[in-house]
């Protein structure tokens, strides 16, 4: 045995899991090392950092085509990662759809990624990789569809300025499975308290750095989906209020929404106050909520 491989038993580095094992969390594999976080949009990168004891730095964003920014700032990126190992976010040319009957055994990453059409059926599309978030309650579920080309290109991009990535996601779906779940929790715990009426129904609003799912809820089933892609910059988020209101006209002041957003995101807080003032607004948002989702999944 080489004197390398002893130093690393003694040190137990041995039995850490590779940076580019995704059958691990972010936080194991990173532990004790720094690690870059990137957001991708139209509009530009937005970034964070962790450090060794895993504290996410303040989010930063540079306008530009991801190139452009790379150009600029990948040499502060790779200061910021050991490695170069960072964890992507991307927010454009992907597309959510709430789907039914689809295939529920054997519907695991895996299998999604190497035979789409096992799952999927003739929605299956040949360049593109799918995610699913499945309704344990209905035949309802929510299919993520992104372009295979894409992907590589990101990839191909970051490789050339010394990045690796050791995940990639989709910040919006990877928001609205977390809000899922903690809706069907807060479901099953109503529910432990043999309540008199019933919760109501829910719209569930998620917005990711200008891009917007909006999922209806009519008790635990899946009743109505709207999704876009970098719909609202900043304060203009008047294109929102077009796509909201038929939906929030057809629900009634007992039901509720539950909104969870970006650190970016109290403009669209504000438009639903306006549009629904009369329902209740639960904001399960934190500041770090899609970067914590990154990091600890």
């Amino acid at each position: 045995m080489k004197f390398s491989e002893v130093t690393k038993v003694l040190s137990l580095a041995a039995f850490r899991p590779d940076p580019d094992d995704c059958s691990f969390t972010w936080e194991k594999r990173f532990k004790k090392r720094k690690s870059l976080f990137l957001s991708i949009a139209r509009e530009g990168v937005t970034w964070k950092s962790m450090d060794k004891n895993g504290m996410l730095s303040v989010s930063e964003f540079v306008p530009g085509a991801l190139q452009d920014v790379l150009e600029d700032m990948a040499s502060e990126f790779l200061e910021l990662s050991d490695g170069g190992w960072c964890c992507v976010s991307i927010n454009q040319r992907y597309v959510i759809s709430l789907e039914t009957n689809l295939m529920r055994k054997d519907s695991g990453f895996d299998v999604l990624r190497s035979t789409p059409r096992a799952v999927l059926g003739s929605k299956a599309e040949r360049g593109k990789r799918y995610s699913l978030k499945h309704n344990s309650e209905s035949n309802s579920s929510v299919l993520l569809s992104v372009d295979e080309a894409y992907i590589k290109e990101v990839e191909s991009l970051l490789g050339r300025f010394g990045l690796k990535v050791g995940r990639i996601c989709c910040g919006v779906f990877s928001m609205l499975s977390a809000s899922l779940e903690q809706i069907e929790k807060a479901r099953e715990e109503f529910k432990s308290n043999k309540p008199k009426k019933d919760l109501g129904n829910i719209l569930n609003v998620i917005s990711c750095y200008g891009s917007i799912c909006i999922l209806r809820m009519e008790g635990e089933k899946w009743m109505e989906m709207r999704s876009r892609v970098s719909l609202h910059k900043g304060k203009n988020i008047e294109p929102l209020r077009k796509i909201i209101l038929p939906i929030i006209e057809d629900m009634k002041s007992e039901d509720q929404i539950v909104f969870s957003g970006d650190e970016g995101s109290k403009y669209i807080k504000e438009i639903l106050n306006e549009v629904s003032p009369d329902m209740k607004i639960n904001d399960i948002s934190s500041i770090n909520s899609l970067w914590n989702l990154m990091s600890k999944k």
